[in-house]
This record gives structure tokens, sequence and C-alpha cells, in this order.
């Protein structure tokens, strides 16, 4: 399974004239990039079904949210939110593929 990167994203993000989280919501630059990237994807998965894989998409939604968790735990320390988030999104990705979460992706 292949994720989409970090310049694929910038660039779909250009093309769709997407801004990054404004900076006063995160004071980390790496925080912003990667909620900004995972937000993107949480809500544009549907225009971009049409070109992208769905798995690709939500496997890459998961990705980004995962690196952004991290980066949010080494900034700000653990919140127990910010985990939940990324349990509800494995359920999603349990309920909304048909062969179920590949773990060896995970």
């Amino acid at each position: 399974m292949e994720i989409i990167k970090e310049l694929e994203l910038t660039k779909l993000m250009q093309r769709d004239k997407v801004e990054k989280v404004a900076s006063k919501i995160f004071s980390d630059e790496r925080l912003k990039e990667f909620w900004s990237y995972y937000d993107f994807l949480s809500n544009t998965a549907m225009n971009l079904s049409a070109k992208e894989d769905k798995h690709k998409i939500m496997y890459s939604t998961y990705y980004w949210y995962t690196k952004y968790k991290k980066r949010y735990f080494e900034v700000h320390g653990y919140e127990a939110g910010i985990e939940q988030e990324g349990t509800r999104l494995l359920e999603e990705l349990e309920n909304e593929l048909e062969d179920g979460v590949d773990w060896r992706v995970i």
C-alpha cells in the first residue's frame, strides 16, 4: 500500500487552493503541517476518490494523523482525546474497507 507523500499532498492542496492551518492554532511548524495534511485528506476524501484509490486515501489519512499525534505528544504531552481519535480512525478503516485493516501497513 502506498501512502500519499508530503510533496504530492502539497501539490493537491495547492491545486484545490487549500491553505495550511493558520499558525495561530499551532506554534510548532511540523505539527501544523501534519494536521493540515490530515485535515485535507479527511475533508476532501470524496473529491479525491475519483482519482485516488480509496485504500490509499484512507491509509494516508490514518498515516498523517499518526504523524500529527506523535508530534503533538512530543510538543504538548499525552492527551487522551488525541489518542482516541486515532482509535476511531482505525475503526473507520475496518468498517469502510471491504478487506478490513491491513495490519502490515499499519
